[in-house]
């Protein structure tokens, strides 16, 4: 079984951190059908193995030195041999260099890119689909000649590209207007197409499709026929396997907010379930964080060049100037300066962050003082549903770690705590929560947010509801939603969210906790933790940390760029 103790280079790794061991597993496990023992052999699947749980669609051999980066090796000299041995060298039975669309090799190779199997499928089907889109007509061509004067000129384009081509991309920053774009896109398709006309509106999270939705109907009014829904909910993906039978989406224009957020498996869904003749427009931000799992497929395709595209430059709220300013320098990878600019400005408050120094109490306590007033918490009566969605809107405290410390989890057990003890006598008790798994009967999604309401009872429990706790979500015209607590099956409470989780929010006010560790995560995550806020930004992180953190990108690697 184990053969670890043979692979001198990989158990060096191993021990020091930069290989786990389900990476060695499974280089031993495909080694043992292929009938090797070989180190350089096992070099080539553990690496290939380590780089896909990071997100990395494939490994380019010829530039080993770069794409080694991620695993942060401090002397990788042994390990490019290694590699460059097996690719040489690598059974024959267990790679294919001339891979068609589903192979049956553990690896698959095309020029100098080397992937495992599972990736090449879903790159080579992003590829195939995007041909397909962009290549037939569309099944009702319509005119573009008349614009709304309050578009700019990029704006504009982007309308036009929508109109014209069965497959276009928007891009750009916050407060560049691409939901506002969006939505006259619509605008402008619906006019121009009859009354039996259908428009899919959708995106990775609940929040992200409120928010367009809401945008939407700000233009059109409520009477239009839309149809709206998360990615899951409107590909039918009831299961974490994604091995549904493809129902086709059939649809006049069909837009997808938020893509950065979404995977190469999800979007290889999507691009399958998109009918030929369709309009489709992607629409998101490409530097912002790339999806949990693998790839960074949006920022790929913009960055191909391929793809009839726009990219809105032109800032459209100077409310947010400072903030726009510093996210810029994020983006760029201008450490000093983006520190220089946090030690200047009010509406970007810098903490330096010292864990070295203080206790976590001492740190919990500080944020409890800095956040406490703006939670909703206990109320003498019963409070009202609009008191308490509004706050939604208002403050949030993101942390760049799920775990440790500092990390999402550790400060939602403080503040329930906290909140809790505050709250004395007979009274409502309040408190931020986010779902985290989909309940198509209720039409709750992972990731939107409500709030929960409960009596304070003598015999209170955290754990177990009564008849007269409920919950309240925003709805997506402007409304909102009220259920009994009881029919709840999977939350987390979120006075602290991740930055992965709050991707498709904004805030009036936030709080970023950038702890030890998240300089892993790179430019991106403080990137995206600051286009959250509309106004006002604290950042608590240490200088060293934010340099490390911004001079580096989780960008991850594909062949689309190449193979497109």
């Amino acid at each position: 079984m184990r053969h670890f103790e043979n692979w001198e280079t990989l158990s060096k790794l191993l021990a020091d951190g930069f290989l786990k061991f389900i990476d060695l597993a499974f280089a031993t496990s495909v080694l043992r059908k292929l009938n090797s023992v070989n180190e350089e052999h096992a070099a080539l699947l553990a690496v290939l193995f380590a780089l896909s749980r990071q997100g990395h669609l494939m490994l380019d051999v010829e530039a080993l030195a770069i794409a080694l980066k991620p695993l942060q090796l401090q002397d990788n000299n042994k390990l490019i041999q290694l590699i460059t041995e097996g690719v040489q060298t690598f059974p024959a039975d267990g790679i294919d260099r001339e891979p068609k669309h589903r192979p049956h090799a553990w690896i698959c190779c095309k020029g100098t890119y080397f992937y495992l199997q599972k990736n090449w499928v879903y790159e080579s089907e992003i590829l195939t689909h995007v041909h397909r889109l962009s290549t037939n007509p569309i099944t009702i061509p319509l005119s573009c000649s008349v614009l709304d004067s309050t578009l700019n000129d990029a704006q504009k384009k982007a309308v036009e590209n929508g109109m014209l081509h069965s497959l276009s991309l928007l891009t750009g920053g916050p407060g560049t207007g691409k939901t506002f774009t969006a939505a006259e896109l619509v605008k402008t398709c619906l006019n121009a197409l009859s009354e039996d006309r259908k428009v899919i509106l959708t995106a990775p999270t609940g929040k992200a499709v409120a928010q367009l939705e809401g945008s939407l109907r700000k233009a059109i009014g409520n009477d239009v026929p839309i149809v709206t829904g998360t990615l899951h909910a409107i590909l039918h993906l009831r299961s974490e396997s994604h091995e549904e039978e493809i129902q086709p989406l059939l649809a006049d224009l069909i837009v997808v907010d938020e893509c950065s957020m979404i995977d190469a498996k999800i979007f290889s869904r999507l691009l399958a379930s998109v009918a030929s003749g369709t309009r489709l427009v992607l629409i998101g931000d490409k530097d912002q964080l790339p999806p949990v799992e693998a790839g960074s497929i949006f920022a790929d395709l913009i960055d191909a060049g391929a793809i009839p595209s726009t990219h809105l430059r032109q800032t459209l709220r100077s409310d947010r100037v400072e903030i726009l300013s510093l996210a810029k320098y994020i983006r760029e990878g201008r450490a000093e300066e983006a520190i220089e600019f946090l030690a200047q400005n009010d509406a970007v408050q810098w903490i330096d962050l010292d864990e070295e120094k203080k206790s976590p109490s001492e740190l919990y306590s500080h944020l409890w003082n800095l956040s406490k007033d703006r939670f909703p918490s206990s109320f003498s009566e019963k409070p009202a549903p609009e008191q308490l969605l509004n706050k939604l809107g208002s403050f949030a405290i993101l942390s760049c770690m799920r775990q440790g410390p500092l990390g999402v989890d550790a400060i939602n057990a403080y503040f329930v705590q906290q909140c809790l003890n505050a709250a004395q006598g007979p009274a409502w008790w309040a408190a931020p929560l986010m779902i985290t798994k989909n309940d198509h009967d209720l039409q709750l999604f992972n990731g939107d947010l409500g709030v929960i309401v409960r009596k304070m009872t003598p015999d209170f429990s955290l754990k177990v509801f009564s008849t007269e706790d409920f919950v309240l979500f925003h709805d997506r015209k402007g409304g909102y939603r009220q259920m009994s607590a009881l029919a709840l099956n999977a939350f987390e409470y979120s006075y602290c969210l991740s930055v992965h989780k709050s991707q498709g929010s904004e805030y009036d006010e936030i709080l970023i906790l950038s702890p030890k560790g998240s300089e892993s995560f790179g430019r991106e995550v403080l990137y995206t933790a600051v286009t959250r806020a509309r106004h006002k930004i604290t950042l608590a992180a240490s200088k060293e940390l934010l340099l490390k953190s911004i001079a580096i990108s989780s960008r991850k690697t594909s062949g689309i760029m190449a193979r497109i």
